[in-house]
Formats: C-alpha cells, structure tokens, sequence
C-alpha cells in the first residue's frame, strides 16, 4: 500500500510540472543543483538574491512566475526520463526475494502426499488426515459400498499408505462415504491402533468382510464384489471400473 501511494504521488508531481513551465520544473528538481533567482521588482531591489537548496526554492514556488533559474543542462525531457526510472525502480524494490516460512497449502500437500496435518482439538497433538478421493463413482460403486457397510464389512488402513489411497479412489468420493475405515497408524486422524493390533492388522489396506472373509492388500471392486458375497446377489460390471485409477502394481504396504 506505501509503494502504491508512493507511486501515485510521483505520478501527480509528473502531471503536475509538466503542465507547468520550465522554470518549475528546474527550480524544483534541477540535478545540477542550479541556484534560482526571484527576478527583481520594479524598483531595482530583490525579494531574495540567492537560494542556498532547492528546497528553499521549491517552498516559494507559489507563484512560479516570479522566478527564473540560472544556466543550467537540465531540461523537461532529462526530468521526465528521470522520473520514469524513479517509479519503475519501486515495484522492483518493493519484490525483492525475502525468505519464506509459510507452510504449503493443504491442497498441495494433499496432492503430493496424499495427506496433510491437523491440529487435534482435544488432544492438542497434530494428527495426519488422509486425501479425500477425487473421482466420482459409478453407480455399481455406490451400491457396492452401501452393501459392505450393510455387512459391517471394514478396512484398516493408514494414512501414509499409497494403496490405501488408490483403494479409495477405486470406490470414489460418492462411495467411500459408506465404506467403514478404521485408522491403523498412531498418528493418524482418529486413530485406532491399539483395535489394529488386537485384530492383527500388519499390513494395509486390510479387508475384513462380513461374511468372515479376509483379504489383504488393495483389491479391485470385482474382486471386493466377489469376495465379500455382493456379486452373487446383484449384478457387478467390471469393464465399467478398468483404467479409471492408475495402477501401483497392486500389493499393499507394510
């Protein structure tokens, strides 16, 4: 805001003495530091015979008629041009380098690691909250998950696990909002470690479905639908979920 008001100023004085003769402009900012006369009155004597800066002058430049300037090289271009480079220079200054300690955006944090940290309310530790998926279920997703959550079917996971987070996109943002998560790493967002161990959870993603069967590591949706009991009673198309999220190679992390 100073450098914008700066700036405006010096614009104002440009406008100003450009419309108003040589002698202003000279008296005011003359760089040889020519010494202005006021012209003598009618009767022969002198308001003032010498002016020791141009400040002085310029503080009786009331009535810039009345004064004229000694010989000097400077001229309305030279002033101008001067004054041009004047005001270029300060947005220049303004944005010199300055070290930063601002964090990334949680976005970008996100983005990158598929996680980012909070603070806990209760607890005053920051905890780490996984990405949200991004893409949108297909309808056969949705209902895929509205059955495991029906079966009380469960996946343990943590936050830092790269196959976690594809697992989530595999079911997509309107579908995972159904599908139970249980939070195995200590610092993770409502962890609950100690329910990891007493299951023997060693590895993530983890299933546990409800018709007791077990998988690990991520699956894809035609073999949760299979595995967990779904496709026997509704229709599942695999070919509709293919290429919709790169592969990591499958497997899972330890």
């Amino acid at each position: 805001a100073a450098i914008t008001t700066m700036m405006q100023r010096l614009l104002t004085i440009l406008v100003a003495t450009a419309a108003l003769g040589p002698s202003y402009y000279c008296a005011a900012f003359n760089t040889n530091n020519a010494r202005p006369k006021l012209k003598k009155n009618h009767d022969g004597s002198s308001k003032l015979s010498k002016l020791s800066t141009n400040h002085e002058a310029a503080s009786l430049l009331s009535s810039p008629s009345d004064i004229t300037t000694e010989s000097t090289t400077t001229t309305r271009m030279d002033f101008l041009r001067n004054m041009f480079f004047a005001t270029a220079t300060l947005p220049i200054l303004a944005s010199s380098p300055r070290p930063s300690n601002a964090a990334p955006p949680f976005a970008i944090m996100a983005e990158e690691l598929g996680y980012f940290p909070v603070k806990d309310e209760k607890s005053g530790l920051t905890v780490m909250v996984p990405a949200k998926a991004k893409r949108t279920s297909t309808d056969q997703a949705v209902e895929l998950a509205k059955y495991l959550q029906s079966t009380k079917a469960v996946m343990y996971g943590a936050f830092w696990c790269p196959h976690c987070q594809r697992q989530k996109e595999l079911f997509g943002k309107e579908a995972w909002k159904y599908i139970t998560y249980v939070e195995c790493s200590p610092k993770g967002y409502k962890s609950q470690y100690a329910t990891c161990l007493s299951n023997g959870i060693d590895g993530y993603p983890s299933w546990k479905f409800g018709n007791g069967k077990s998988q690990g590591g991520e699956m894809e949706l035609i073999d949760i639908a299979t595995t967990s009991g779904f496709k026997k009673k509704f229709a599942f198309d695999g070919s509709l979920e293919e290429g919709q999220v790169p592969s990591l190679g499958g497997g899972g992390c330890k």
